[in-house]
């Protein structure tokens, strides 16, 4: 059977829906007044960007290669999972959106994010502990191989799998990458911590469906996989995907978390000398030796019990990998 990577589309809804939300980010963009806030090039490319790459992942060549290909699958995963969604948190495009609205439509989604019940419902996924667990579980379930042969047969199951992907993947880096930063929202200490604990579990496995020695994905045998690829190598080279660029994308996020940190600190020190409502504000910035030894004693403790925690983490994760491939493959 001869492959057509422009043959027909995989997810017709997903193409109508990313043109619905272009075309709402251009309506928005042209009515500055509307957005409340300054929105940059920069920020239009990530936008731009993120809808072309959810595009050729739910209904280009990469779509069509992932139903006869591990590897190709496992690329569709990283588009959708993680890097599309963490170009939409960097574009912060949720005033051009609401910008974009009809009138009517925008008063009411005003009202209905009102009510008791979708605020509370909205508190809870936009934690950072809530996010974390379903971004894991996105990758997780749908990797198993009875769930997933299932999805590579049955084109709605596959298409349920990656929107719920996708949503897992945008509330995830949504919740790391808020610019805001109080006892209302994830410190920055607990965003680094989800995203190392994210960077660990596609090490598990990724390591673990890499060095494997048991064909886990017939699926994809069906209809014969493409190029000749061996099924060995197809899941090896996979499993070597899960992990490595995945991992890549989240040290990058890393980097964008610290430097969101930075502005934070750099914040609050611009404002010192502003009142706040308590004396107690003063004791944030320390004006000796001693008061600045007291100020950094706790939180040096917390970073270096942090940093245990991932070596620990890490070593485990690895000792677990080795032991699963001696003993169960």
């Amino acid at each position: 059977m001869r492959f057509d990577p422009f043959g027909p589309l995989v997810s017709p809804l997903a193409l109508v829906v990313l043109g619905g939300l272009a075309w709402l980010y251009l309506r928005g963009a042209n009515r500055p007044r509307l957005t409340g806030e300054r929105v940059g090039p920069v920020r239009h490319g990530f936008f731009a960007l993120a809808v072309v790459l959810l595009a050729l992942a739910f209904d280009g060549p990469l779509a069509s290669a992932g139903q006869r290909l591990f590897f190709a699958h496992q690329l569709q995963h990283l588009a959708i999972r993680l890097l599309g969604p963490f170009l939409i948190a960097l574009a912060h495009p949720w005033p051009v959106l609401r910008a974009g609205l009809p009138r009517g439509l925008r008063h009411w989604l005003g009202r209905v994010s009102g009510y008791r019940p979708v605020r509370g419902a909205a508190r809870i996924l936009r934690r950072l502990d809530v996010s974390f667990v379903l971004l894991i579980a996105s990758l997780y379930v749908w990797q198993v191989p009875a769930l997933h042969n299932a999805a590579v047969t049955m084109p709605p199951l596959a298409l349920f799998a990656h929107i719920c992907m996708v949503l897992a993947g945008l509330n995830f880096f949504v919740a790391t990458l808020d610019r805001r930063d109080g006892p209302e929202h994830a410190n920055h200490r607990a965003r680094i911590l989800a995203l190392v604990g994210v960077i660990l579990s596609n090490i598990l496995l990724g390591s673990l469906t890499t060095m494997k020695e048991s064909l886990l994905y017939t699926a994809y045998d069906i209809a014969g996989r493409l190029w000749g690829f061996s099924p060995m190598i197809d899941e090896s080279t996979g499993g070597y995907t899960i992990w490595v660029p995945s991992s890549f994308v989240i040290i990058v996020a890393i980097m964008v978390v610290f430097n969101g940190w930075n502005r934070a600190e750099v914040r609050r020190w611009n404002m010192r000398h502003s009142w706040s409502g308590s004396n107690a504000a003063a004791l944030d910035f320390p004006e000796t030796a001693q008061e600045l030894r007291m100020k950094v004693a706790v939180p040096n403790r917390r970073l270096g019990r942090t940093l245990a925690l991932i070596s620990a983490t890490m070593f485990v994760t690895v000792l677990i990998t080795g032991t699963t491939i001696i003993y169960v493959y």
